[in-house]
């Protein structure tokens, strides 16, 4: 039995036979990846979902029926009878059409983001944390360990990160949390400036294995450069724990913050000292933070109307020091909370009415309020390169030049 009303799941991302992915995944892999697409043979279009693989369709008119219902709820009766019971049917069996209650109900995570501790020893130009540095405060081991409890049953999350604009090797629990990792299955991805990566962090680490891989901060080579980049003192001792970890032969990546001619210099400079020794050196996605940064990092981005798609609030479970959910690893002042993890358990937070209404706002089914986090963002740019979805009623309606190569025309 089919719901009164049905409205295309903002989810969804169309790609044409033939043509390369429209989205790419950059934000839990360990380099680019694209979606899993399969000889189309004859088929008319493909849908590519949550899990990131694309599921191919003949059924010409099943591409008008999702672009119809794309924009708003439409009532079921007109859907069947301009596409046909049987067209409609099928489209709602596989959640293609759903109906309005359940819209941006589902969630994948792939990371569990934990915010161990609020306090960082360097102010990067690139960091809020230069110009609006939060109290110190220092996750509890016993709500650390129920998150890491809640999330362990998750079989699609890749590992779990400890930062969020601060120093995790800092934390005075470090090496417990490692231990933690351990006991319950799951990988460490060390995002890290590596000050106080101690020779005893290293074997902590080692000796657990739990390391998925370390993300060393590393802006320049100059000591003065440096030095204003990071406002921090530790140059010497940071390149000494990465010697070491590289020398420990763990998977090593330094991302190059800056802008402009500089952050080019600096990534070459930073490659010839490490790339033959096996280390992906690159330079970060330039980004103010969602408006957090008025320096050369500003980007000054006012996106109006309905959002339009973000796989930050789907794919990744943010947890602060005391442990609410909120929205992505831009909210610095976690202004868009939906739970606490003490509420009960992960899946009930994450399907829960603020988390769903969360969700409709990046979509575009509800429109977000004028000061939104997600309208100083680039990651709600329609030409982001690095986006991960293009709902049907943003793509191609948002990019009608493109509009033929980005999925075959209906009819």
């Amino acid at each position: 039995m089919l719901p009164d009303r049905l409205q295309t799941d903002p989810y969804l991302t169309c790609v044409r036979p033939g043509d390369p992915p429209p989205v790419i995944y950059m934000t839990d892999t360990k380099g680019p990846t694209w979606p899993a697409i399969t000889n189309p043979g004859t088929a008319a279009f493909g849908v590519i979902g949550l899990d990131r693989r694309v599921e191919w369709h003949h059924d010409r008119a099943a591409l008008a029926a999702l672009e119809k219902a794309a924009t708003a709820p439409i009532d079921t009766s007109v859907l069947v009878a301009e596409f046909g019971q049987a067209t409609v049917g099928q489209l709602a069996a596989k959640g293609w059409l759903q109906a309005p209650d359940d819209l941006c109900r589902e969630y994948r995570l792939l990371t569990g983001q934990v915010e161990i501790s609020a306090h960082c020893n360097w102010g990067c130009r690139s960091c809020p944390v230069s110009t609006d540095p939060k109290p110190r405060a220092t996750m509890p081991m016993d709500l650390f360990t129920e998150i890491i409890g809640k999330l362990a049953p998750y079989e699609t999350v890749k590992f779990v990160t400890f930062h969020f604009f601060n120093e995790p090797t800092l934390d005075r629990h470090f090496t417990d949390r490692v231990e933690v990792l351990r006991e319950n299955g799951m990988k460490l991805s060390l995002f890290s400036n590596v000050s106080a990566l101690t020779p005893a962090k290293i074997k902590a680490i080692g000796d657990a294995s739990v390391l998925y891989d370390l993300i060393v901060n590393l802006p320049s080579l100059d000591p003065a450069e440096f030095r204003t980049l990071t406002g921090a003192r530790t140059f010497h001792t940071s390149l000494a724990n990465l010697d070491a970890a590289i020398d420990a032969g763990w998977p090593v990546k330094i991302a190059v913050n800056g802008v402009g001619a500089d952050v080019h210099r600096n990534v070459e400079a930073i490659k010839k000292r490490y790339e033959h020794r096996g280390v992906i050196v690159y330079a970060t996605q330039a980004s103010d933070r969602a408006g957090e940064l008025a320096n050369e990092f500003a980007q000054n981005l006012n996106i109006t109307g309905p959002l339009t798609g973000c796989s930050w609030p789907l794919n990744h479970a943010y947890f602060s020091v005391t442990g609410d959910l909120f929205i992505c690893c831009n909210d610095y002042h976690q202004r868009e909370v939906f739970g606490n993890i003490r509420d009960g358990s992960l899946h009930d937070i994450m399907t829960s009415p603020a988390a769903v209404q969360l969700r409709r706002r990046v979509f575009g089914v509800q429109e977000a309020p004028d000061d939104y986090i997600c309208r100083g963002c680039h990651d709600q740019k329609p030409d982001f390169p690095h986006r991960q979805f293009r709902p049907l009623h943003t793509f191609p309606v948002l990019n009608t030049a493109t509009a033929d190569r980005a999925c075959p025309k209906a009819g």
